[in-house]
């Protein structure tokens, strides 16, 4: 068996988050624009606190991993929440 297949969750790559975050933005917090690594988060999808949570319980539930209060500390661009979220599955 390859890593591939006893990985949790979706395929972890840069794309496949980008494009799972640019999906729960839209249908989610109704964002109409096109999110690049460089999108800053909160000017961007106008993050308030009920936003941003509605934003990391989505991530958590499709990626089957938990983030810890804090995770978000000096994360400010999509490029940053993608990182994040690689170490986060990598943790396991």
């Amino acid at each position: 068996m390859n890593d591939a297949e006893t990985a949790p969750g979706p395929q972890m790559t840069d794309e496949a988050l980008l494009a799972l975050i640019g999906e729960i933005a839209q249908t989610r917090l109704g964002y109409a624009g096109t999110l690049t690594p460089d999108t800053r988060l909160v000017e961007a999808l106008a993050l308030d606190s009920v936003r941003l949570l509605t934003l990391v319980v989505e991530l958590e539930n499709r990626l089957e991993l938990c983030l810890d209060e804090g995770d978000e500390q000096g994360v400010e661009t999509v490029g940053e929440l993608i990182s994040l979220l690689r170490r986060r599955h990598a943790a396991g």
